[in-house]
């Protein structure tokens, strides 16, 4: 290689090297600088995102902290009728109407009740219904999920 170019008149050989030079540039520039480039825009761009994320999440806490201000506590109701009778009135409007159920009591204060192929979606409203307008609370509850979409089987036990 070495005789080769020795046997190169001046002029190819400063063409060659002039050459090889700008080669090494260019893929210097392609393989090393313009990743970086490429790189360092990607994270402005990720750090713009999350000052953007934080200075939302900033206005949303002090907007909580304002709504927890303003809050007053419910007042605790009495319960004009038993948790089996309210449970077995809830269920029996709406779509868990339509729903297979099987309830039994489970001592003074509590309610088992058994779901086949009930709308995960309604059983979650009808939950949070119970809670909101009777303090209703869910004290254990097992989901397995069915082939149809949003259908589950469930276990639960409610209590006040």
């Amino acid at each position: 290689m070495k005789n080769w170019f020795n046997q190169l008149n001046s002029r190819e050989r400063y063409t060659l090297i002039i050459g090889a030079i700008t080669l090494s540039l260019i893929l210097g520039y392609f393989m090393l600088w313009e990743p970086v480039i490429k790189a360092r825009a990607q994270l402005e761009i990720m750090v713009t995102a999350q000052h953007n994320t934080l200075r939302w999440m900033n206005t949303a806490a002090a907007e909580i902290q304002k709504l927890r201000g303003q809050s007053t506590a419910k007042p605790v109701q009495t319960h004009k009728q038993s948790l089996l009778s309210l449970i077995d009135q809830s269920t029996r409007q709406g779509v868990l109407a339509k729903a297979n159920k099987r309830i039994e009591p489970k001592g003074d204060q509590a309610v088992r009740i058994n779901f086949e192929k009930v709308s995960f979606t309604e059983l979650m409203r009808w939950l949070n219904r119970l809670h909101n307008q009777h303090q209703v609370q869910v004290s254990s509850i097992h989901i397995e999920p069915e082939a149809i979409p949003d259908q589950v089987k469930v276990r639960l036990t409610l209590n006040f």
